[in-house]
């Protein structure tokens, strides 16, 4: 088994556009341009889907799964996909 250095990935992120459901717990999707590099070298970009609520930040697993990269680092894109989107949640 290889051993993955998950720090040589850098990820970017933009939030493309936020779609909103009525709901009592406040949920919404968020589609968010992402961009991860392996060693300054673009690896994947797409959008993928994020959907939060008053209880937590969920990223789509399916859209998380189109990633061609080792599933250390898209655990943790999607660590840091929370973490970009945490601090700006109450203002979308």
């Amino acid at each position: 088994m290889a051993d993955i250095n998950t720090d040589l990935y850098t990820f970017k992120f933009f939030i493309q556009r936020i779609e909103e459901f009525g709901s009592v717990i406040n949920e919404k999707n968020a589609f968010v341009e992402t961009t991860a590099f392996f060693k300054n070298t673009i690896v994947y970009e797409g959008i993928i889907r994020v959907r939060f609520n008053d209880y937590g930040i969920f990223p789509f697993p399916e859209d998380l799964s189109q990633a061609d990269i080792p599933v250390s680092a898209k655990r943790n894109m999607a660590a840091e996909m929370k973490r970009y989107i945490k601090p700006q949640k109450k203002y979308l």
